[in-house]
């Protein structure tokens, strides 16, 4: 399934750097869902024990952010704190950290919030 964060052609190593740019960023959230990599996508595991499957990032963060009882947006990871490190791997954790910063921002602002 193509992705419009990862494109067309996926790897498992995109998918794992995927997983663990999102448990660092929301590490620090209470009860925050942890995601694990698998060849098709991710699972994600809330703090009950239940998992989902999922197969894109968009929707990766989606059941985090939906999972985590207190969504602190300001909170997330900054991009200023990625590590030295591979440079595709550093601009792949980049555009993660961008789209759940700004998913995060917009689920703080919808009226069910």
């Amino acid at each position: 399934m193509s992705d419009p964060v990862l494109g067309p052609i996926r790897t498992l190593r995109q998918h794992l750097i995927v997983a663990q740019t999102i448990n660092d960023a929301s590490q620090s959230w209470p009860g925050a869902p942890k995601v694990a990599a698998t060849s098709s996508g991710w699972l994600v595991s809330g703090p009950k024990g239940a998992t989902e499957a999922v197969s894109t990032v968009e929707a990766l963060w989606s059941t985090v952010l939906r999972g985590t009882s207190v969504v602190q947006w300001r909170g997330l990871r900054a991009a200023a704190d990625l590590e030295a490190g591979e440079l595709d791997s550093r601009d792949l954790a980049l555009q993660v950290l961008t789209l759940g910063h700004e998913m995060a921002r917009d689920s703080a602002t919808e009226p069910d919030a």
